[in-house]
């Protein structure tokens, strides 16, 4: 260093010093951004599993049941994530629309009601209507990934209480909702995933129903237990197939940018959350590998 200080001249040697312990601060800090935090990369390649996708099978709803509540009232209602003693609600205290003035609609699972549910696509959920008046009511079923709305007109309701099921084929975020005149009920939420490969049905006219489209997965040795967006919209999950394996597999339209979302929860934290946004090709099959 006292070469360094002669080279530089006596009195400005402190000031040399600085200088080079700034250079060696910012080296330092320089180095430590550089360490990764996770990679991302894609590879893409033909999709050629054409004979194992099934074309789009249709919604179906059954006709409703009547039944009387007094004897069959859940054990519990599941209200924005917390639970509640049916006893407790019916007097308006965590729930205000309970009770025979108002339009009700509910998912039944296990003695509880419920307005959010995930389940797979060709399984059945329960629905729990009442309307105050009797008459016909109409049930809306709205996609938000496709923005389309099917709607069920539903002649024989009566100021009763009354069992439906519904069997969703779409997957995707669909919600739900029944009204009667002006009066509508609250909406109710479903997650609907992929069927897994296995419980596919085979279908010999596939390329009628993959035109314009992609296939994408997901996979990750270090993330587990992953939801997957695309645009905002919920798609596909790590446990979609039935096991917490790190990959997902899903279906999007071709030939424009889509943005895929990565991320997990804890409780009601997002954590690895990380975006993804290109253009797919129809008929490729893309992979996202996380790292």
């Amino acid at each position: 260093m006292s070469r360094f200080c002669r080279a530089m001249r006596h009195r400005s040697c402190p000031f040399a010093l600085l200088l080079l312990a700034a250079a060696l601060i910012v080296l330092l800090a320089a180095s430590v951004e550089a360490v990764p935090q996770g990679t991302a990369v894609w590879t893409e390649e033909p999709w050629t599993e054409r004979a194992e996708r099934a074309p789009e099978a249709e919604t179906m709803l059954s006709d409703p049941i009547t039944f009387n509540l007094s004897g069959n009232e859940p054990q519990d209602v599941l209200i924005g994530g917390a639970r509640h003693n049916y006893s407790d609600c019916t007097t308006g205290s965590c729930c205000p629309n309970l009770g025979n003035a108002s339009v009700q609609l509910w998912m039944e699972k296990d003695e509880t009601w419920m307005q959010y549910q995930q389940m797979a696509a060709g399984d059945s959920v329960e629905l729990i209507a009442h309307t105050p008046e009797d008459g016909s009511a109409d049930l809306y079923l709205i996609s938000y990934a496709n923005s389309s709305i099917a709607h069920w007109s539903i002649k024989s309701l009566s100021s009763y209480y009354h069992r439906l099921r519904l069997v969703p084929q779409e997957t995707g975020r669909l919600f739900l909702i029944l009204s009667q005149g002006s009066s509508p009920s609250s909406a109710l939420i479903l997650d609907v995933l992929p069927r897994p490969p296995e419980a596919a049905s085979v279908s010999l006219d596939v390329e009628a129903v993959r035109i314009g489209e992609a296939e994408i997965t997901v996979r990750s040795d270090r993330i587990k237990g992953f939801d997957v967006q695309v645009n905002g919209v919920f798609f596909s999950s790590d446990e979609s197939d039935g096991s917490r394996d790190g990959m997902a597999s899903f279906v999007v339209g071709a030939g424009k940018t889509q943005t895929i979302t990565v991320f997990q929860r804890e409780g009601r934290n997002i954590v690895n959350k990380s975006e993804h946004a290109r253009s797919f090709q129809r008929d490729r099959a893309y992979t996202l590998w996380l790292s």
